[in-house]
């Protein structure tokens, strides 16, 4: 429970924020939504020049690969990157990310461990090559802003397997540090409750 000097605290904190005020998150990712759709081509062209100057893999190999030590006989490691599944007879892309990828792309080819389209594809008899792309050797920051350019590159969300976009904020964004204390002040305290005892602990204040 919040304490009678954090309410009073958190309300000073507030007392300038006007109801309806558009947040600096909003505004962030409005720009970078903006800025990313402008740089798809030059993004594209950066992870097509990382595909072909690297080793694609079918699904039967990927999924030989799951194993670490056969996966290491050959000289082949795991790394924290992006996965890009191309489906060769339709030329749509499945785009995702992990910390260990050889982990995580084969998932797509068993039931009910992947995209569920991609599966059927692949059941169907479709052609996929996947390549697997280290952050490390990109121009981007974080997986999530690399798996975000991704997506709109091969535009495989709206024309492809992806059903979501990618995260563009790994954070929200706050008008000043004291609002993030406060923000964070109030997560903590209500770390693990469930949303009635939320309701009920913000009535009884």
């Amino acid at each position: 429970m919040l304490t009678k000097d954090e309410l009073s605290w958190i309300r000073c904190v507030l007392q300038d924020f006007e109801p309806g005020e558009i947040s600096p998150s909003y505004f962030y990712k409005k720009k970078t939504k903006f800025e990313r759709n402008q740089n798809r081509e030059k993004v594209r062209k950066e992870l097509d020049a990382l595909r072909n100057k690297m080793k694609s893999y079918t699904p039967k190999e990927l999924l030989l690969f799951k194993n670490k030590k056969e996966r290491e006989s050959k000289g082949l490691y795991n790394f924290s990157g992006i996965y890009i599944i191309h489906n060769s007879d339709k030329d749509i892309y499945y785009v995702g990310q992990a910390m260990r990828v050889f982990d995580r792309a084969y998932n797509h080819f068993l039931a009910n461990a992947g995209n569920d389209r991609v599966y059927k594809d692949f059941c169907l008899g479709n052609t996929f090559r996947v390549s697997l792309i280290p952050l490390s050797i990109t121009s981007f920051s974080t997986l999530n802003e690399l798996e975000d350019n991704a997506i709109r590159a091969y535009d495989s969300n709206h024309n492809g397997y992806n059903k979501m976009p990618g995260n563009v904020m790994d954070k929200y964004i706050f008008r000043t540090d004291e609002y993030q204390e406060a923000a964070n002040l109030i997560l903590d305290k209500i770390q693990g409750l469930n949303c009635f005892q939320v309701l009920l602990m913000t009535a009884n204040e």
